[in-house]
């Protein structure tokens, strides 16, 4: 279990890192990554975003921990992190429809983004609304799904780093774009099916996120 969670925190590493220095950026006003001045336009927005994108992929692999789903720190955790996460989930929904397009963005890159915003949103709405029933494996099926999504910036610096490379520069297209940022977004959700389909997920699917 150690193993697996440490490889939850080092896939969700470059996205929190990233997300940690434009927030120094938006607070000092050094503007140091790429595309900042989008998020200088809408800092709220951005903030909400990454601060509850953010929480919800690092403490929220802690909560696949066994030992602390049975205490407190599970249900008062995952209270915290159902409301970051719905948060940054409609920020990044707001990002994705209102803010000006950089570099080979297009209106498939942004209804895919939205999509998956939206399928954040339901499926934390839908493992709170479990949590209540006290249908807990209903409730880890849908807080793992909702995980996977929010994980996707991780996986997302395979499917889509290497098209920041050099020699990718020339051979770059609207369409590349939207397809390897959805591939971090598709494997994800791909992987958590997959693992809710496991034999032993019924274990990791028990103790309750958030409890009544």
């Amino acid at each position: 279990m150690k193993k697996k969670i440490a490889g939850l925190l080092v896939l969700s590493a470059v996205p929190m890192f990233a997300g940690i220095s434009r927030l120094l950026s938006l607070s000092t006003g050094r503007f140091t990554l790429d595309g900042h001045e989008r998020f200088a336009a809408d800092p709220w927005v951005a903030v909400l975003h990454m601060v509850g994108a953010t929480a919800f992929a690092t403490l929220g692999a802690f909560q696949f921990v066994p030992s602390l789903r049975r205490g407190a720190w599970h249900r008062i955790v995952g209270r915290v992190l159902s409301v970051l996460g719905l948060g940054g989930a409609i920020a990044g929904t707001v990002m994705a429809l209102r803010w000006a397009p950089k570099a080979f963005d297009s209106a498939a890159l942004n209804a895919v983004r939205a999509v998956v915003a939206i399928a954040m949103v339901l499926f934390i709405v839908l493992g709170v609304i479990t949590a209540r029933r006290r249908d807990f494996e209903a409730h880890g099926a849908w807080m793992l799904r909702a995980y996977a999504l929010f994980l996707g910036a991780g996986t997302q610096v395979f499917t889509a780093g290497f098209t920041a490379l050099p020699f990718m520069q020339p051979h770059m297209s609207e369409g590349l774009a939207a397809a390897s940022m959805a591939a971090g977004w598709i494997i994800n959700a791909l992987v958590a099916e997959w693992m809710l389909r496991k034999p032993r997920v019924a274990e990791m699917k028990k103790g309750p996120w958030l409890s009544a």
